[in-house]
């Protein structure tokens, strides 16, 4: 982990969306913070022998370089090493609104401070010691959870439990390669006594274990905070459309008793057992002459092939018809399919169970999207598909990223090439593997990451973050 400071430059930033609101926060960090403030900032407690004091927060006035008032605040000054970037850390309180909050950032550019970069605040904090790379990762994950599940998991990894068993099998590999390089490096002395290879066999594979424990549940964290896309398919007038907006709580779709009344994709958002998902109204699946019904049936079937869940509405008040089946070679076996025998309210001709088999779903529920019965059922349904599609998760799944995700597929090979090779290479093939595998995981605590990786990283944060 790097622990040096982050150049001698003061930064300057707004921390704060902009746009009307109860506060807006400037933040300030670096060597001359306190010194900038001091400047703008008229405070009645100023005479004050200790002022000011460490994490209080004062009430006064920005003034501008011309001494005129320019808002009322509150600023917290807070001395490092103990703040976010380990720097001199100030924060200035003040009324909400982009005029006032671009006027102060404006006072304090003008004094000789540089606007910060995107998340340069938590890159200081990460090359000052302050957190690892991915606790650094983390906190841009919790910003953008779109659900509790997402936010959750994302708090984990901010409070170090991937780095703490990161760190861990980076140790034991240390362990193990020890006697593997004193072999290599004075080969007489283990004549007649070399390391066991039994015992390193035995390592590896609890190694390989939990590197496969950190990457189970990768699949439903991810779906936790990147969403679920869901398309709603049938034929016309099989109550697509209704059974959306009976969803969704709200009228989001027209709702029409003439067949083809969707002609284009519609949308809504809704949160089903952690998951927030991307329902998608598509046209009615039939033969159509008319060119606008073509094309909304060919969007139809495209995104249905994209999806990871398709709900397929049927009306269960009419015989089967049994050509939509051939219309849905798009289905994949990668992806679950909840039939829905619609229209419950009126008298049944259709057997869940029977439609069931012949579509080869998952689960089948009957529903009146015009009353709401079994709409609770439906919920819980595609809450447990969508579990059963993403896999087993542990209790206290962390949020692994792509770029963690793709590290940590490198290690777990790695390890079983170190364990294959235990069986004929020469023990230097071994070392090196190992060492591989050890320095690769060094890239998700950022102890063996470049400057072009941390910038790349700290690119997609937000400004003032």
């Amino acid at each position: 982990m790097n622990t040096h400071e982050y150049g001698n430059e003061t930064i300057v930033a707004i921390s704060t969306p902009l746009g009307e609101g109860g506060i807006g926060i400037v933040r300030l960090s670096g060597s001359e913070s306190f010194r900038t403030v001091l400047k703008i900032f008229n405070c009645r407690k100023s005479n004050e022998p200790d002022y000011p004091k460490p994490r209080y927060l004062y009430y006064g006035t920005v003034k501008d370089l011309k001494g005129e008032t320019v808002d009322e605040v509150l600023v917290s000054f807070m001395p490092a090493p103990f703040t976010y970037t380990r720097e001199d850390l100030v924060e200035i309180n003040c009324h909400s609104g982009i005029f006032n909050l671009r006027t102060i950032l404006k006072i304090i550019l003008t004094m000789g401070i540089r606007l910060a970069e995107p998340g340069e605040f938590t890159k200081r904090a990460f090359l000052n010691g302050r957190i690892d790379l991915s606790q650094a990762e983390a906190v841009i994950s919790l910003i953008r959870a779109r659900s509790e599940e997402a936010a959750k998991a994302s708090l984990r990894t901010l409070q170090g439990k991937l780095a703490e068993t990161v760190n861990e099998v980076r140790e034991r590999i240390i362990a193990i390669r020890a006697p593997i390089e004193a072999e290599i490096d004075y080969p007489e002395e283990f004549m007649d006594e070399p390391p066991g290879k039994k015992e390193t066999r035995k390592e590896l594979q609890s190694i390989k274990s939990n590197l496969e424990l950190l990457l189970n549940g990768v699949a439903r964290s991810r779906a936790y905070q990147e969403g679920v896309a869901v398309a709603i398919i049938g034929k016309p007038n099989v109550g697509k459309s209704s059974l959306l907006n009976r969803l969704l709580g709200e009228q989001r779709a027209i709702v029409h008793e003439l067949p083809g009344t969707t002609r284009d994709l519609l949308e809504g958002r809704l949160m089903l057992g952690g998951y927030p998902l991307r329902l998608i109204d598509t046209a009615g699946i039939q033969g159509s002459d008319d060119p606008v019904e073509q094309e909304g049936i060919r969007r139809a079937v495209s995104i249905a092939a994209e999806v990871q869940l398709i709900l397929l509405v049927i009306d269960g008040s009419l015989p089967f018809d049994r050509d939509i089946i051939k219309q849905l070679p798009l289905i994949s076996r990668e992806q679950r399919v909840i039939v829905i025998i619609n229209k419950s309210d009126l008298p049944q001709i259709v057997s869940a169970d029977e439609v069931k088999a012949s579509i080869g779903a998952a689960a089948a529920v009957s529903v009146s999207a015009l009353t709401g019965s079994g709409i609770s059922l439906l919920e819980q349904t595609v809450a447990d598909e969508l579990d059963q599609h993403f896999g087993d998760i542990s209790d206290s799944p962390m949020l692994i990223t792509i770029r963690q995700e793709e590290i940590l597929n490198e290690a777990l090979s790695g390890i079983r090439q170190a364990e294959a090779a235990l069986l004929s290479e020469p023990i230097e093939i071994i070392s090196l593997n190992l060492q591989h595998v050890w320095s690769i995981l060094g890239q998700i605590t950022g102890d063996t990451a470049g400057d072009d990786l941390l910038d790349k990283i700290f690119s997609d944060f937000c400004l003032g973050k």
